[in-house]
């Protein structure tokens, strides 16, 4: 990917959201509104001169997303597209355990007519459960993150719709009653403010720890290696024999450092991502380590936007900024031509307002991504990696996350030491096997 197109998706968003003067009210017209304007107009052309060159599109189609937040929204936009194409049907199935779901359809042969990859699903194996998508109307200079796609064949299967930047979400309203002026950029001014929440009877720090997941942007290999500047991402980790690294100790060392003070949810096992989300919005809970697309949905909740903010994880060498989810379509849809067409429609037309676009010829608002990136700490985008590192994490069964609830919870340091030693060992083990 060329430095110059990464620099102007960052400026454009920059621009575009300092143009935005306040929230406004339902009647002004954002730069968002507009441009999402054009995007459909323009897709409206298209269609319309497309019936009149090409066969018109016909038959159904099934999408499957996680965001069971936004069903109402997904069903709109489908029909959106259904009446640019009369005689289409497309259906967006929403699943809260997504990834457990569709990898057990996947595996049987039952899956979605467009889903992105569960982490099951890996360079190695997109060629036996995607239809290649080399044919649709985009390139890298197009799509961030493009080059990513594609399988070990080289053929091209999945694409990103969304880019990713990781940061600390916070409650600027809890920051103030409890009197933290200062964003703490350091770890040293973080412990500090967190004791300073903890003695305002509010909770420094969010985990969600019952649902797990929302813990990826402390134990992930990929966004603990950016944050501290490594572009590499999870391909470091092929080249050495240690999984848990004194950078991942680093990271996982916070949180578990804050659950030692107390500083976390007060019943950890029972903290939930519903709860959570409605804690920070209720000021509650102050922080939230996390991506982009969560300040929305905190807002949703009844916040005011104003008091949402994201500040880079302290400390940090560099933002993660990273493909979101890569989509692709079922090899055994029955509809491929539908499928590519909605496939292309979803890269064009962003679900909601405040997602960032893969697609660098879309503009979009994101007042929170503009603050993150106005402390000055760069993001950094991974160079695209192969399978060997899934690879080897699924044959050793390696669960980051559940490893990090165990971290996190072992009261004697040398036993939580000891279970890291001993998934190094696995891993070394595991990955000669993969040595060239």
């Amino acid at each position: 990917m060329k430095v110059g197109k990464i620099t102007a998706l960052i400026l454009a968003i920059a621009m575009c959201v300092g143009l935005v003067t306040g929230c406004g009210s339902r009647e002004e017209v954002s730069t968002t509104d507009v441009n999402n304007s054009k995007n459909k107009a323009v897709q409206k052309d298209t269609a319309e001169e497309s019936t009149t060159t090409e066969e018109a599109l016909s038959g159904k189609i099934v999408v499957a997303s996680n965001r069971t937040d936004i069903e109402d929204t997904l069903v709109a936009y489908a029909q959106e597209f259904m009446d640019l194409h009369p005689g289409t049907t497309v259906e967006f199935e929403t699943i809260k355990e997504y990834d457990d779901v569709i990898g057990n359809r996947v595996a049987v042969g039952e899956a979605p007519d467009i889903f992105y990859a569960p982490d099951t699903i890996n360079q190695s194996t997109y060629a036996k459960y995607f239809l290649p998508l080399d044919d649709l109307p985009f390139t890298a200079d197009d799509i961030l993150f493009y080059e990513k796609g594609r399988g070990t064949d080289g053929n091209l299967y999945v694409l990103p719709l969304t880019v990713s930047y990781c940061g600390i979400i916070y409650n600027k309203k809890a920051f103030a009653q409890a009197g933290v002026t200062e964003i703490p950029m350091t770890v040293e001014k973080f412990y500090a403010a967190c004791d300073t929440l903890q003695e305002a009877g509010i909770t420094p720090m969010g985990t969600a720890f019952k649902d797990i997941w929302p813990m990826f942007a402390w134990c992930g290999w990929e966004e603990v290696t950016l944050t501290a500047g490594d572009e590499r991402g999870e391909t470091k980790y092929i080249e050495q024999d240690v999984i848990y690294d004194d950078v991942m100790i680093n990271s996982i060392s916070i949180i578990r450092e804050l659950y030692k003070k107390g500083q976390l949810e007060e019943d950890i096992m029972s903290a939930n991502w519903e709860q959570l989300k409605l804690d920070l919005a209720q000021g509650k809970v102050a922080m939230h380590y996390s991506e982009n697309w969560l300040p929305s949905q905190i807002v949703e909740l009844g916040a005011n936007e104003e008091d949402i903010g994201m500040f880079p994880f302290p400390g940090a060498v560099n933002i993660k900024a990273g493909a979101g989810k890569q989509w692709g379509i079922s090899k055994d849809t029955k509809s491929p031509e539908l499928a590519k067409a909605f496939l292309t429609y979803m890269l064009d037309n962003p679900f909601t307002e405040t997602e960032v676009p893969s697609n660098v010829n879309i503009t979009i608002d994101n007042p929170f991504v503009k603050e993150l990136l106005d402390y000055g700490v760069e993001p950094i985008f991974p160079s695209a990696g192969g399978a060997t590192f899934s690879n080897i994490k699924n044959e050793i069964e390696l669960d980051g996350q559940q490893i990090l609830l165990v971290y996190v919870m072992e009261a004697d340091d040398k036993k939580a030491q000891a279970l890291l030693d001993e998934w190094n060992k696995k891993w070394a083990v595991a990955r000669a096997g993969y040595a060239e």
